[in-house]
């Protein structure tokens, strides 16, 4: 199967290429007010307004570094109530695609949380490898403030 891999600190984090829709350079973000702190901004994705959050300060607590190799990655993220969204990931050192056998992949002891990003780990010559659950990225909560909650979509 083809992940994308990138890098927080120096632990590496895997997500299925298939969720992802592009991967743009790192851009300038408008503000999104009364947001949770990972949550970088909003950047215009063919004249779409797509939240954007930083997986180095959600995973690691430190916002990602502005370099070259800083990448947002543009994926389709499924929400709770089962319906698709854009959504951006600011990514460090996401610079390849990396094909992994699932059958290495072993159940994440984090998955029986609610806050279950990485849904599975592995090991290879070089250490762990997670992979980050797309569809797990925002709570409930966030995921109402970022694309409306059900009252506010007629639901």
């Amino acid at each position: 199967m083809l992940f994308v891999i990138f890098h927080v600190g120096d632990d590496r984090y895997v997500v299925d290429a298939k969720k992802v829709i592009e991967v743009v350079p790192l851009v300038k973000l408008s503000n999104f007010p009364n947001t949770a702190n990972y949550v970088a901004g909003l950047c215009n994705y063919r004249a779409i307004p797509v939240p954007v959050i930083d997986i180095c300060c959600l995973l690691d607590g430190v916002m990602s570094r502005a370099v070259m190799s800083t990448r947002i990655l543009l994926v389709k993220y499924t929400d709770y109530r089962h319906r698709e969204h854009h959504l951006g990931m600011i990514v460090e050192r996401a610079t390849e695609t990396i094909s992994l056998e699932l059958a290495r992949f072993h159940r994440s002891a984090q998955r029986a949380s609610e806050n279950n990003v990485v849904s599975n780990m592995m090991t290879d010559e070089r250490g762990i490898i997670q992979w980050v659950d797309v569809d797990h990225l925002l709570s409930r909560h966030d995921c109402d403030v970022l694309y409306g909650s059900p009252t506010e979509s007629g639901e």
